[in-house]
Order: C-alpha cells, then structure tokens, then sequence
C-alpha cells in the first residue's frame, strides 16, 4: 500500500532569468506548474507561508501532498519540462507522515 507523500518547498528567492520574464511568460509558467500538481493529483495542503521575517536564507514556503511517490517523481519532470527550476531558487525536503507524532 503506498502512503502519501509530502513535499516541503523552501523558497529563496527568484533567478535574474525570473525577471526578464514577461508578464504573460511569468503567467504561462505559473499556469504549467499548477496543470503539472493538478494531472499527478497532487496538491498544495496549507497556506503559502511568509518566513522571511524568521531566517535570513527562505522568503516563503509551502506543502505539497502527492498520492505516491510515482506522482512526486511525475510532478518534478513536469515543473522541469515547464522550465521551472531556470528561474526559481529552492529547496525541497520529501517525507512521509511519522507514526509516532511525537518523535524528537
């Protein structure tokens, strides 16, 4: 039985190449991504939350749930074949609910 799967996204920041985007280049990136979740069916789980304020490396993050990990694996060519990764500055962390919720 597979279990869910979650992603946390660690923003810092946006490339040069971001900038140089048009808006409708910007739009049509954005759109690619979120096709990209919604075909593997996944989803983001909670609010995309501001922490600039508490460190001095991440501006922003957020959750992503996948169904699986083949969806995880299938989302992540999918943001890379959108060009994604050329004009965004991240890092992600991929784990699985803990069976015991009080693990240090």
């Amino acid at each position: 039985m597979s279990k869910p799967i979650f992603k946390l996204c660690m923003i810092r920041g946006f490339t040069d190449a971001y900038y140089h985007l048009s808006d409708d280049e910007r739009d049509k990136l954005w759109k690619q991504d979120d096709e990209g979740l919604k075909k593997v069916g996944a989803k983001i789980v909670g609010p995309m939350c501001d922490c600039r304020w508490s460190n001095d490396k991440y501006g922003n993050f957020f959750i992503i749930e996948y169904p699986d990990i083949d969806a995880a694996i299938a989302e992540s060519a999918n943001a890379s074949q959108a060009g994604l990764f050329k004009y965004i500055l991240s890092e992600t962390v991929l784990g699985i609910e803990s069976e015991e919720q009080n693990t240090p």
